[in-house]
């Protein structure tokens, strides 16, 4: 990890490597970051039924413990989101990819707390935006997420596995890193009560 994570993460050494072993790797299929095309070879648009992504400040000074200054576009509705002018509410930033089995299971755990009032931001990483805005809509996730085919935000803050969540205070800290999937929808309302001061039912 980069300094950047080791000063924020409060995950031990041993608890961080079993739940990178139950992770997807950093590196995507070769197909990632691809849109689809059309029988005319034109590409297609990603589309899904997502809330519109969060405005950022444009010119807001980057925290050292942070989210780094990386601008990626909205995969549904809404503006091109600067991470690093994230602030104003708690937060999880959960970096995902469509073609990681653990982050298809916790993805409705997340959802379910964003439908209890916990923001939640998706980074959908290394992936292909079709793919991703499609497995949203099957999974009637409704959260916003951001695209980032390149892996431009893990390389950033240097991520070693998906997912990946990112617990964000209301000034822009992090304040905790959930390497790997968490256990279940339990888990995730425990970890943003302990580490966000936000109850959910």
């Amino acid at each position: 990890m980069t300094r950047r994570l080791a000063q924020t993460s409060v995950v031990s050494a041993t608890v961080a490597a079993a739940l990178v072993l139950a992770a997807c790797g950093a590196s995507a299929p070769d197909t990632a970051g691809r849109s689809a095309t059309d029988a005319a070879g034109t590409a297609v648009p990603a589309t899904a039924a997502l809330d519109p992504c969060p405005g950022s400040r444009p010119s807001s000074q980057a925290r050292g413990d942070g989210l780094p200054d990386v601008r990626l576009p909205c995969l549904g509705e809404g503006p091109d989101v600067r991470m690093a002018g994230l602030a104003g509410t708690p937060r999880l930033v959960n970096v995902w990819a469509s073609w990681c089995p653990p982050c298809r299971t916790e993805l409705p755990w997340l959802q379910a707390v964003y439908l209890d009032g916990v923001d939640v931001l998706g980074v959908d990483a290394e992936d292909q935006p079709d793919s991703a805005a499609g497995l949203l809509d099957a999974l009637a996730v409704t959260f916003p997420s951001v695209s980032d085919p390149s892996n431009e935000f893990a390389r950033a803050i240097g991520i070693p596995a998906k997912p990946t969540t990112l617990f964000v205070s209301e000034d822009g800290e992090i304040v905790h890193v959930q390497v790997g999937p968490f256990a279940s929808e339990a888990d995730v309302r425990r970890q943003v009560a302990r580490y966000l001061g936000v109850g959910t039912p």
